[in-house]
């Protein structure tokens, strides 16, 4: 297969964008964009792994560019929960009409004590 080495720099470069994206900016979109990254980087990475960091089998095992997958998933799931808890609190803070109408529906403007 030909520009492997190509498309290996490629996703890499790509789960550095998202990841930094994500967090710059953490919103579901990014966090989706650094976990889709994450998960091609696995899937591409073969040409420029590094070390083995543990044996599974003879064929397989973890080597040092899978951590670095591991770690965008890591910025992807922070994104996404920093992302959703900010959304709740806007809604929390929220000003609901109910509560901002004058007691007795008018819409009468104060009146100065004292004058």
């Amino acid at each position: 297969m030909e520009n492997v080495e190509f498309y290996s720099l490629v996703a890499m470069c790509s789960l550095f964008a998202a990841s930094t994206w994500c967090l710059a900016r953490p919103h579901l979109l990014s966090s989706l964009a650094a976990a889709v990254a994450s998960c091609l980087w696995v899937l591409l990475n073969g040409p420029i792994e590094g070390r083995v960091l543990y044996v599974v089998t003879p064929n397989h095992g973890l080597t040092e560019s899978d951590l670095l997958s591991a770690v965008g998933l890591c910025i992807a799931a922070w994104g996404c929960w920093y992302s959703i808890r900010n959304r709740r609190r806007r809604r929390r803070r929220q000003p609901n009409n109910a509560t901002h109408r004058h007691p007795d529906d008018t819409r009468a403007a104060p009146v100065r004590v004292g004058d």
